[in-house]
């Protein structure tokens, strides 16, 4: 399909889990590259399907209840991922204190002082003691406890829930509707295993991304954990190897390194996927007449990679008949990559258990 694979690449797409999909379930798919970011649900469940050839949407949407095997929550960036239950506590002692730092003066400026967020941190036991509850419904509680903040800002709900959310004391539950609901973590997920702390969960987190993203950079490591990076990645070092990642010195993992594909790799990936937002230099993955198809604004929007590189976007359309898979390309298509797709868009309909069809515009 291409003359040739870089190496970085076809590295860096069978760590991610691209080329084997061998996870065999949600957490485990979840777990290939830490955490599976999902402030799109839908998308995140896409992209356990892209690490998954056994998984199923059913599946994944059990896992988060009733199984309660994978959990959302704000983790790194402060944003939302799909994370497995044994893994977010840890996750979220390690990169929970980067909130404050990132938001500080963001909650300042809407009245969220540090005497304010402690007053709802008191009050958030009693206002989730019954289990989950909505936005609106957490706003109604703290009200009702005397706890409450300016809502001239339309997002002072959501600081206020990913800031208790980075102290561990909660995350999301199940969806009811559109809406997403909050639980006590601590009540959600009672035998979830603690983990390592301090330093511990600092090594943890930078050895799980060089598994996952390896061949990559300390500047990649920060771009995706939003933490600083030269101390996480000392800590680890006699763990990883140099490696040149396009004409920058970095690192790879000794340990979990892949061959490149014998076969070409064709993969409908999800928006958000962690390959797409895990690195800060993106020339390996996009040429850069292409970047404002696929990150727009905050956006980032499904791709088609064949060996690593995008190719184009595409968008999922469901009715209660069948899902549609609409493919935009950015580069002239080979017949082998279309058909190469049409199994892509096959096996998405696996997934969602209702029979695809491929449109490219």
């Amino acid at each position: 399909m291409v003359s040739a694979i870089h190496p970085v690449t076809a590295e860096r797409i069978a760590r991610h889990g691209f080329v084997d999909r061998a996870a065999a379930d949600t957490a485990a798919g979840a777990r290939r590259t830490t955490a599976i970011q999902a402030q799109d649900p839908i998308q995140s469940r896409l992209g356990i399907r892209s690490r998954s050839a056994a998984a199923t949407e059913i599946d994944v949407l059990a896992a988060i209840e009733p199984d309660r095997t994978v959990v959302r929550t704000w983790l790194m960036r402060a944003t939302i991922h799909l994370v497995a239950a044994d893994d977010v506590r840890w996750l979220t002692h390690a990169v929970g204190p980067s909130f404050a730092r990132r938001f500080r003066k963001r909650w300042l400026d809407i009245g969220l002082t540090p005497e304010v967020l402690a007053r709802t941190v008191d009050a958030m036991p009693d206002v989730l003691a019954n289990g989950p509850r909505t936005r609106r419904e957490i706003v109604e509680g703290l009200e009702n406890s005397g706890v409450s903040f300016d809502m001239t800002d339309p997002q002072a709900p959501t600081h206020v829930l990913a800031h208790a959310s980075g102290l561990g004391l909660l995350c999301r539950g199940p969806e009811r509707g559109r809406d997403s609901t909050f639980v006590l973590l601590d009540d959600w997920l009672p035998r979830a295993a603690a983990g390592p702390r301090g330093d511990d969960a600092l090594a943890e987190l930078a050895r799980r991304y060089f598994a996952a993203f390896s061949p990559a950079t300390v500047a990649d490591f920060a771009t995706w954990s939003g933490l600083p990076s030269a101390r996480a990645v000392q800590l680890i070092r006699d763990e990883l190897e140099p490696a040149d990642v396009g004409g920058r010195p970095g690192f790879r993992a000794k340990q979990g390194g892949e061959a490149a594909p014998a076969t070409d790799c064709v993969r409908l990936v999800a928006g958000f996927d962690n390959y797409l937002v895990g690195y800060r230099h993106r020339e390996l993955l996009i040429a850069d007449e292409h970047r404002a198809a696929v990150y727009v604004g905050g956006v980032i929007k499904p791709t088609v990679l064949v060996d690593g590189r995008i190719v184009a976007t595409w968008r999922l359309s469901r009715s209660q008949e069948a899902a549609t898979v609409t493919v935009l390309p950015l580069v002239p298509l080979a017949g082998a990559v279309r058909d190469a797709i049409a199994e892509e868009v096959a096996d998405l309909g696996r997934f969602v258990a209702q029979p695809a069809r491929l449109s490219i515009g």
